[in-house]
């Protein structure tokens, strides 16, 4: 019962609880050498990343030697691996050595899935240590050993690990909102923003809005950098395009500006403005796979058909011969500059008179989602 309230914590997000039944198992079972050992290994997959987790991964290794077990001790490696990779002070060349250990292990044993498995962990730990070439390599031999054993969530696993590795190095950022004396706010952001920095945007805005009518407000300045980056990496806000539609629902002026390489949910991003520009270095990647539900009403059908049909990519100068965008500027740094002059022009028309051309001239909010 105990083993069963510690893997519903887990599975409910609650590590410290489920460290704490995962502990109270380990008491009970003491001095049962092989029950001690797979409680240990509950122990430390419990909660990896903490020191108690890391400690009883060490202890579940040595248990599972004195037993003689070798796919308890390849299992316990891989839980070893893991609390390397997860502490705070990531100890990414012991998770990578342990990973590597646990392959060994299972391979002995003559345990193909158990291989497979440390393999795919082995890639993850070279990852998040920023080798990309030996991520690769592992994440392709873990697949070639699932597909030996016809094992179709692993192959999807491995599959997953050999297209993230390029962008092992990733992690997600949080996006930033920013004020200036022209009652202007600015949003700098990229695709890999996280949910909370999202949240936390519109709800502020929201906050200011709703306040002496447009007093502290007067419109919005979106910084949008194209770093494209895997799914993992994409919240649910920025994935769905919620997050787009609780900026539209302001109602207020929206300038965006943009440079890198914009493919993905950072679409979205560049679109969203009312007035757009885009730095003459970016680069547009096509076909737009998720395209807003609006981007027919926004650039036009024939606009939409060639960007939601063509492969390649497409350059700043072509997208402002299509319409696509308002300006392209010689980099990033005049494209945010007349970002914000154009936003200061619009801001200067009376409240009013700028939301009544928004309600005619730009589709629903509800629109700016992304089809799924």
């Amino acid at each position: 019962a105990l083993g069963a309230q510690a893997a519903v914590h887990a599975a409910l997000g609650r590590p410290s609880s489920a460290l704490k039944a995962a502990r109270e198992v380990h008491e009970a079972v003491k001095g049962q050498k092989r029950s001690e050992a797979a409680a240990l290994l509950a122990v430390a997959d419990a909660f990896p990343g903490s020191r108690d987790g890391l400690a009883a991964a060490k202890e579940a290794v040595a248990a599972f030697q004195d037993l003689g077990d070798k796919s308890g001790e390849g299992a316990a490696m891989i839980a070893l691996a893991f609390a390397h990779g997860d502490q705070a002070d990531r100890q990414f060349d012991d998770s990578l050595r342990a990973a590597k250990g646990a392959a060994e292990l299972f391979k002995a044993a003559g345990d193909s899935g158990g291989e497979a498995l440390a393999l795919s962990t082995a890639s993850r730990a070279a990852a998040l240590k920023e080798d990309t070439q030996e991520a690769s390599r592992l994440a392709k031999e873990a697949l070639a050993a699932f597909q030996r054993l016809g094992l179709k969530v692993g192959q999807q696993y491995a599959s997953d690990l050999i297209s993230d590795a390029p962008f092992s190095w990733m992690q997600q950022t949080g996006a930033r909102l920013l004020f200036d004396e022209d009652q202007l706010a600015h949003v700098e952001i990229n695709e890999t923003a996280t949910q909370d920095s999202l949240e936390s945007i519109v709800s502020t805005l929201h906050h200011y809005h709703s306040r002496e009518k447009f007093k502290h407000v007067k419109g919005l300045v979106f910084h949008v950098e194209g770093t494209p980056a895997p799914t993992r990496l994409h919240s649910y806000a920025m994935s769905t395009g919620t997050f787009l539609i609780g900026i539209r629902t302001l109602g207020l002026p929206v300038v965006s500006c943009c440079w890198g390489t914009i493919s993905g949910p950072s679409w979205g991003l560049a679109l969203i403005g009312d007035y757009r520009i885009a730095s003459a270095d970016t680069q547009f990647q096509l076909p737009v796979l998720r395209p807003l539900e609006c981007l027919a009403e926004l650039l036009g059908p024939s606009n939409a058909a060639h960007l939601t049909m063509d492969n390649g990519t497409l350059s700043a100068a072509s997208a402002l011969e299509m319409g696509i965008f308002h300006q392209v500027q010689k980099d990033k740094e005049w494209a945010s500059k007349s970002a914000k002059e154009q936003s200061k022009r619009i801001s200067n028309f009376p409240v009013l008179a700028s939301r009544q051309t928004l309600t005619l001239m730009t589709p629903d909010a509800e629109k700016y989602i992304f089809v799924r």
